[in-house]
């Protein structure tokens, strides 16, 4: 191809590869985002001791996005993923510590809650710096999906709110 259409040809070769290129490193970024239940339980494990030994409830949420046996790092430690179970059941089963989709639970107090994937949003240049520091235009927007409770010592209930650390 010779003349304007083979520039033409390379010109459009070039924006796909590049939309491509783009696309990759925008959905890398995303799924790096996405596994808020393998960094709740790695970030446990060194907060906590291994000893005493400790029940730990895996929620469904969190069993879906990261926590697998491979992450179980103290030998100690009970790690049930037991499901079905309602927030009132979780007291009555002696969990110590829970990695749950829900904000509260009774007889538990808010440790932290996990940053995990909530959308790619679109980044909007807001000066010719930001144009030329070649950033993606899509931005990853994280927000609590897995929260980490402790069992209460005077069971009382503490839920993460807005306040609550956080962890990834």
């Amino acid at each position: 191809m010779k003349g304007w259409t083979g520039g033409l040809a390379r010109l459009a070769l070039l924006g796909l590869a590049a939309a491509t290129l783009a696309a990759t490193a925008a959905m890398a970024a995303a799924s790096v985002a996405n596994y808020p239940g393998g960094v709740a339980l790695v970030a446990l494990q060194a907060a906590e001791p291994s000893s005493p030994a400790l029940r730990v409830h895996i929620g469904n949420l969190a069993a879906t996005t990261g926590v697998s046996r491979f992450l179980e790092a103290h030998a100690d430690w009970t790690y049930s993923k037991e499901e079905h179970l309602a927030p009132a059941d979780l007291l009555a089963r002696g969990f110590d510590r829970l990695l749950s989709e829900w904000p509260s639970v009774p007889g538990f107090r808010c440790q932290a809650a996990v940053l995990g994937f909530e959308r790619l949003a679109v980044r909007r240049p807001r000066s010719l710096g930001d144009l030329l520091r070649l950033q993606l235009p899509l931005a990853v927007e994280k927000a609590p999906k897995v929260y980490v409770l402790a069992r209460s010592a005077d069971g009382e209930t503490q839920g993460c709110g807005k306040d609550a650390p956080l962890w990834g």
